[in-house]
């Protein structure tokens, strides 16, 4: 069994030859997954047990010995919006119980024992990697892949090769030694027993939601690919996936006339949906798509009026920000590193401000500037993380078309601009929709003076992929974000 939740759906469910096996059928109050983990049976009831974690990094655990489909569970901790990745490594303490590993935004990774409690069902953290594990893209567990070893921990590099780490009972890690390259070619890897021979396997998901299996051999090593499903391009996440999904948008916002708008979804595999489109949002000046303000995954969506002045229009409706003139608003996701998302604005003066969301949709105190100077750009956007480490960073562009990269530093500030490229003023439009390849990680997309959208597909190494046309008459639209 795989267990998946599609785009939009806060609720998730396994599939396999036996049909599909609703698990969770609405979360409650309508969260939104950030990483959803199979644990193993932890908890003695009938079946999996999971692990699920918001984006504000509260961890639930949905046992088996509730009847499914359950909307309920046990509150684990909060705090789990620390890392970029956690996945399940195996038994390695030997208690017969499923051990975690996570990678912080700093690169280090942290080893989580098992212990018989369902409400604290991990014992404290222990270090096992200082740093560098920001120089891979995917991680996941794979439990007896090695005849010597009851766990290990596989990991991609941005060049595709696949690298393995033997665990020992305290977690800690043998140096590294290569599987196998070529393992570029999927959007997202999936550690788990596929052919259930007692080995962890790697099964690999492509943009168009090819499944290939990679069985190992017990020894060490993966065998050749092997086909073993289709059509899962448009599941917003799998369970153990290697990559939690960016928080970003998904989506992109187009408006044009005074207050008439179309949506259009990301299908996770680098297309966009059919647009929904509407007439209500009100003569704003500027209109804008944020990160999801709270947990429910659903994009918030603020203005600036005519005369500067900020409002957030969905969720909640009408929220009066504090007032200040602005002409530029961008919604990043968490930059401060609560969990909760933030706003990012620019005034007339050509101030930054940094505006700290309260995870409802409002903003919890006064406004922080971030710098001044901000009026040399064009362009300001950003959704999700372009680096690599899991915040979500600023990507500013010159009048002359000149690309700046400004990296997020998950305090609310940024690091020092980094030239990524020229030749950006022949565009019309820039937009940072967030994730629309379905591989974590945050891309962009540009309007030509024809009208035609161009996706750039970002590497999560501050560099963008070969493009994508999405479509062509997008020179119709006002603006996007």
């Amino acid at each position: 069994m795989l267990t998946v939740a599609e785009l939009g759906n806060t609720g998730f469910y396994s599939i396999g030859t036996l049909g599909d096996y609703p698990v969770v059928d609405g979360s409650p109050s309508n969260a939104a997954y950030q990483q959803l983990l199979d644990i193993g049976n932890i908890s003695g009831g009938k079946g999996e047990d999971f692990l699920a974690v918001t984006a504000s990094g509260q961890m639930r655990l949905f046992p088996s010995t509730y009847a499914r489909p359950s909307n309920k569970y046990i509150v684990i901790g909060s705090g789990w919006q620390a890392y970029s990745q956690i996945f399940v490594v195996g038994d390695l303490n030997g208690d017969g119980r499923a051990d975690l590993m996570a990678r912080d935004h700093q690169g280090r990774l942290w080893y989580y024992a098992s212990r018989n409690s369902l409400t604290s069902p991990f014992h404290g953290r222990v270090l096992v990697g200082s740093g560098g594990w920001n120089g891979y893209d995917q991680l996941i567990g794979a439990a007896n892949f090695d005849a010597g070893a009851a766990a290990s921990v596989l990991a991609r590099d941005y060049q595709g090769r696949l690298w393995a780490y033997d665990a020992g009972a305290s977690g800690g890690l043998s140096g590294r030694r290569l599987i196998g390259s070529g393992f570029g070619r999927y959007n997202q890897l999936l550690g788990l027993d596929w052919n259930k021979d007692g080995h962890g396997d790697v099964v690999g998901r492509t943009e168009s939601g090819d499944l290939y299996l990679h069985a190992a051999n017990g020894a060490g090593g993966l065998a050749q690919p092997v086909k073993i499903s289709s059509g899962l391009g448009q599941v917003g996440f799998l369970g153990n996936q290697g990559h939690q999904p960016v928080f970003g948008k998904g989506e992109i916002l187009a408006r044009y006339g005074k207050d008439s708008f179309c949506w259009y979804a990301g299908n996770g595999d680098g297309t966009l949906g059919s647009p929904g489109c509407g007439n209500s949002v009100g003569p704003y000046a500027v209109l804008a798509a944020t990160v999801s303000p709270n947990d429910t995954g659903f994009v918030g969506l603020a203005g600036i009026d005519p005369t500067g002045h900020l409002t957030g229009i969905f969720p909640g409706g009408d929220l009066q920000y504090p007032q200040t003139s602005y002409n530029i608003l961008v919604g990043p996701g968490d930059l401060t590193g609560d969990g909760k998302a933030d706003l990012v604005a620019r005034d007339r003066a050509g101030r930054l401000w940094l505006i700290p969301g309260d995870g409802t949709g409002s903003v919890d105190r006064r406004p922080a500037l971030l710098g001044s100077g901000w009026n040399q750009y064009r362009w300001i956007v950003g959704a999700g993380d372009f680096t690599g480490d899991g915040i979500p960073d600023l990507i500013a562009v010159t009048p002359g078309g000149v690309m700046y990269l400004y990296p997020g530093l998950g305090n609310g500030h940024f690091g020092s601009r980094v030239l990524l490229g020229s030749g950006w003023q022949h565009f019309t439009h820039l937009v940072a929709p967030g994730d629309l390849t379905g591989d974590g990680k945050a891309d962009l997309a540009a309007v030509d003076s024809t009208g035609r959208l161009w996706l750039y597909p970002g590497n999560g190494n501050d560099t963008f992929g070969a493009r994508v046309l999405l479509g062509t008459g997008w020179n119709k639209f006002r603006d996007l974000s």
